[in-house]
C-alpha cells in the first residue's frame, strides 16, 4: 500500500521506517493543496497519514484527496497509538 506521510513532525522518519518494515510504500507530501493532490494521484498514493495537528494545509491537502479519489482513507498519528 502506498502511503502518503503529511508531516511538519520530525518522527515523520520513524513513521516512514515503521510502514517501510511493513511492506508499505511510504512517501512523505510537501506542498500546496492542489499540486500535492495531483502528483499524489500521479504516484498512486492509496491512503493518506496525518502527523500534525491543526496544520490547515495538510488538511486541506487531505480533504482535496478524499474529495479527488473517492474517499480513500486517511489516518492520524494519534488514531494509530490509541
Amino acid at each position: 500500500m502506498k502511503i502518503a506521510i503529511l508531516s511538519t513532525a520530525e518522527v515523520g522518519s520513524w513513521y516512514f521506517a515503521t510502514l517501510l518494515q511493513r511492506g508499505h510504500e511510504p512517501m512523505f507530501v510537501e506542498g500546496h493543496p492542489p499540486t500535492s493532490v495531483k502528483q499524489m494521484i500521479q504516484d498512486g498514493v492509496d491512503g493518506i497519514l496525518i502527523l500534525s495537528e491543526g496544520d490547515d494545509i495538510h488538511e486541506e491537502i487531505a480533504s482535496q484527496f478524499a474529495r479527488a479519489t473517492g474517499y480513500r482513507p486517511s489516518s492520524r498519528a494519534g488514531n494509530l497509538a490509541s
